[in-house]
């Protein structure tokens, strides 16, 4: 192992009387300090173990030094090992023994002035006993260690906190040392002295960090990123070593399992006896001239196969590099292809142990979580092993071991043990895991314990990401740039995958490492099955008044035929409106169709009987939002849309004829709203690069986004070179280079701020998909007593909440303005109890609410 034999400190001969120190309390007893360090060791190796981090450690130090830097080398991983073991030494602080430990050895010391925090004081000690070391040190890697040093005496000062500004840090640092000093009488079990820091000294040190910033970047742009990674990596290691340790001791159970692939053949031997795989191998033999394919010269699954097969191969040929594109047509099955080319690479390259499926919607979520189950139906331990995590989501319980306490779950009906179920979810203890780009961004570039817990997991992983498109494009070079070195780093491959994929390798000073998995595009999005499957009409986008064209080409269609319409708008009320005037309009025309409408508002079981209705009915008329986009697996044979994107255009045409079995399948683009505010900070939406431009037109019907995308991403190096709050270079001068952990957390944000929104819980009774009626009035009383319930440990009480919460977000609906009284509040929820009253046709009609008297709490 990278760490075997790196000297720990030695806490036996440095702390006196260290079998009186205790490192936490509970009912029954306490823990001796000693034992909760070492304990957080064995966690920490446990991890490096577990994740393959010897690998990691490798590249990063061949990274900072020179192979012939020997010394300094080592006394990095030493730094490395005893931030980890040295991070609670500060607990030998008298005043955190008295009234933290209750620790009655110390009952007679000045308690005058209370001072029991200990993560600084472990930080200065730790400062203090390695500065000694770095004078031994070679004066070309002098000040990369003084780097690490106070870096890691920086981690360790925050270890229950969250990261913030490095450069910051240089007062507090003084100022603690200069507190302790005074206060030596807190810490004379510390046989080591802190000598005195002056304000000099720290400037010379921050010249000294400065000048290793400066260093690494001058033989290549944005190497600083690396300090970066290495310090939520480290930061990741320490919180979730002492997390492990802490529940540990708090639980009496050890944590084995971190849900790390051991054999990919559990999982790929299963998906090859899947037919579909069965006959994709039937085509790969007939391609090399043996037998017959299985599928016909006409048939899309054919095409499918030989995107399937070109990905494949092409992924094989460059399995060493890190980051691969998957350009696929929309309906080109590249959710099949994806889990292909995942377990592929668990194959190939045996340190990977991880996948993380990572989708702009909880739609998409949902969508591949079923693809996932359909796969491993005859296996339910796999199934198990494949987590959904999101904030609608419940948490997935673990049974309890028949030996262990018994805890009885009503509901859940059976045996749960919350504790561990609560640590799997907190860290991602599952094999598979399918969660959202917001979900995984915070843990990328957030800063609090919990959002790093997970960066120690990522290392050695598969990263597929889904519908990179979605991603607010003015963040496009940064993301790239950081998920570049992310991938370099921890030994991440990630698939990034799209129907019209940016070649966002543009963004970045070398294209290298960035695999395209389908060669030449052209084969397929050229081919009749994909490009000629829907016919694109312009003719509506000149209208100045489009409603009433479109209402009459509906009802024109609807008369003559019985496909199914599909129409899109870009704001909600407008969609509402049109379904409104819809129906008035099929009453007076006496035209018996099915009218629907689908929107972001629609729980999730509103929503999946409109698709189930949808691909088995025919004569229905769908009103939709954006939501329909991506994530819904619909047909539809002919279509309306408000335009808005180049995307979104191709998101929705892959809506349309999807199956390719259709004939005279038609899409008519009209220009309604303005898309600014759905898509603000968005260069896409820029008029002259819309669909009111001919030749991006031209681009849509001959699916060529290269094009368009070299005009998008010549705007986004534009917009990033002026001299504003968003220029690159400064950002990586002012926040990468300082470690600005706060500024870059905030630049990074895919969502930005909103406007305040109020969450209000319409009460009513809703039918799920197996028949059962949910009262809204019994879901907000659980989850009132939920919150009340103060008997309940922290883990069952979480647990409970979230399957509390899954059946809340049935009722739950976000709007802008609260003009209506209420009958209850609780966690930042307004319960009204008459919700079924702002309905309409059983769908919200926020009119209806905007129209209620404002009178307040009816309760107060």
């Amino acid at each position: 192992m990278y760490f075997e034999d790196v000297k720990k400190f030695d806490i036996e001969k440095n702390i006196s009387d260290l079998n009186e120190f205790y490192a936490h309390l509970k009912e029954d007893g306490r823990e001796k300090l000693k034992a909760h360090i070492d304990l957080v060791y064995s966690y920490f190796l446990k991890l490096c173990k577990e994740k393959n981090l010897d690998d990691v450690f490798l590249r990063l130090e061949k990274s900072f030094f020179k192979s012939s830097d020997k010394l300094a080398i080592e006394l990095w991983k030493e730094l490395i090992v005893n931030a980890i073991y040295m991070h609670d030494v500060g607990k030998v602080n008298e005043q955190f023994q008295l009234f933290k430990m209750k620790n009655e050895k110390f009952k007679d010391i000045d308690t005058l002035t209370v001072h029991s925090k200990h993560s600084m004081l472990s930080a200065c000690i730790y400062f203090d006993y390695y500065l000694e070391r770095v004078k031994g040190i070679e004066k070309s890697s002098s000040s990369i260690i003084i780097l690490f040093l106070t870096l890691n005496s920086y981690i360790i000062s925050k270890h229950h906190g969250t990261l913030e500004n490095f450069s910051g840090f240089k007062k507090k640092f003084l100022d603690a040392f200069s507190d302790y000093r005074e206060k030596a009488i807190l810490y004379r079990s510390y046989k080591g002295k802190l000598k005195e820091k002056s304000e000099g000294f720290f400037e010379k040190v921050y010249k000294n960090i400065e000048k290793a910033m400066v260093d690494f970047e001058k033989n290549e742009k944005w190497k600083s990123i690396e300090v970066y990674i290495y310090s939520k990596l480290l930061f990741s290691l320490l919180t979730a070593s002492d997390f492990y340790a802490t529940s540990n001791y708090s639980t009496g159970k050890k944590i084995d399992y971190m849900g790390t692939i051991k054999d990919i053949n559990k999982y790929y031997s299963i998906y090859k006896n899947s037919e579909i795989y069965e006959k994709i191998q039937l085509h790969k033999q007939y391609l090399k001239g043996n037998g017959e394919s299985p599928f016909k010269k006409n048939d899309i699954n054919r095409l499918r196969t030989e995107m399937f097969l070109e990905a494949e191969e092409n992924l094989e040929k460059a399995i060493d590099e890190n980051i691969f594109y998957l350009e696929a047509p929309t309906g080109a099955g590249k959710t099949n292809i994806s889990i292909n080319l995942a377990f592929k690479l668990l194959e190939k390259c045996k340190n990977l142990n991880k996948i993380f499926y990572i989708f702009p919607f909880n739609t998409l979520v949902e969508q591949t979580k079923k693809s996932l189950d359909d796969v491993f139906q005859s296996n339910k331990e796999i199934e198990r092993e494949i987590a959904v995590i999101n904030s609608i989501t419940p948490i997935m319980t673990e049974d309890k071991e028949e030996d262990g306490k018994e805890i009885y779950n009503k509901e859940l009906k059976k045996k749960v043990d919350y504790d561990k179920s609560l640590l799997d979810r907190q860290f991602f203890h599952y094999p598979i895991v399918l969660t959202t780009h917001v979900n995984l961004f915070t843990h990328l570039f957030g800063n609090s314990r919990e959002a790093v817990f997970l960066i120690s997991h990522l290392a050695n992983s598969i990263i597929i990401l889904d519908e990179i498109q979605s991603y607010r494009n003015n963040l496009w070079k940064e993301i790239i740039i950081f998920l570049k070195k992310y991938a370099e780093v921890l030994n991440i491959k990630i698939i990034i995958m799209s129907a019209t994929l940016p070649r966002l390798d543009k963004l970045t000073d070398s294209d290298k490492s960035f695999v395209k998995l389908i060669k030449n595009r052209g084969n397929y999005f050229e081919n009749p099955l994909f490009k000629n499957r829907v016919k694109l009409d312009f003719s509506l986008l000149n209208e100045e008044a489009p409603m009433e064209k479109i209402k009459e080409k509906v009802i024109s269609i609807s008369k003559n035929s019985n496909k199914n319409i599909l129409i899109e708008f870009i704001n909600k009320n407008t969609s509402m409106d049109f379904f409104k005037a819809l129906i008035e309009t099929s009453k007076s025309e006496k035209i018996k169709r099915k009218l629907l409408l689908i929107t972001g508002d629609d729980n999730k079981a509103e929503r999946n009987k409109i698709i189930k209705q949808v691909k088995t009915e025919k004569n229905i008329i769908l009103v939709a939002t954006q939501v329909i986009e991506a994530g819904v697996d619909i047909d539809m044979d002919i279509g309306f849309k408000d335009i808005s994107i180049l995307d979104a255009e191709e998101q929705f045409l892959g809506r349309i004829n999807r199956s390719c079995k259709k004939e005279d399948c038609t899409v008519y683009f009209f220009n309604l709203d303005k898309a600014t505010y759905v898509y603000k900070g968005d260069y896409r939406k820029e008029k002259d690069i819309t669909l009111l431009n001919k030749e991006i037109r031209d681009m849509l019907v001959n699916k060529d986004f290269s094009e368009f995308y070299d005009l998008v991403m010549d705007r986004i190096e534009q917009g990033l070179s002026k001299e504003n709050d968003r220029n690159i270079d400064e950002f990586r001068k002012e926040m990468i280079l300082k470690l600005d952990f706060q500024g870059i957390e905030k630049r990074m944000q895919l969502i930005e701020d909103e406007d305040k929104e109020y969450q209000i819980f319409l009460s009513r009774n809703i039918e799920l998909e197996n028949g059962e009626i949910l009262n809204g009035y019994e879901v907000w009383e659980k989850y009132v007593e939920l919150l009340k319930d103060n008997s309940l440990g922290y883990a069952e009480k979480k647990v409970k909440l979230s399957i509390v919460n899954e059946k809340m977000n049935y009722f739950i609906y976000k709007v802008k303005h609260l003009s209506i009284s209420y009958n209850d509040f609780a966690g930042n929820i307004y319960y009204i109890k008459n919700g079924q009253d702002y309905f309409t046709e059983g769908k919200f009609d926020r009119d209806k609410l905007n129209r209620s008297e404002t009178i307040g709490c009816d309760i107060l």
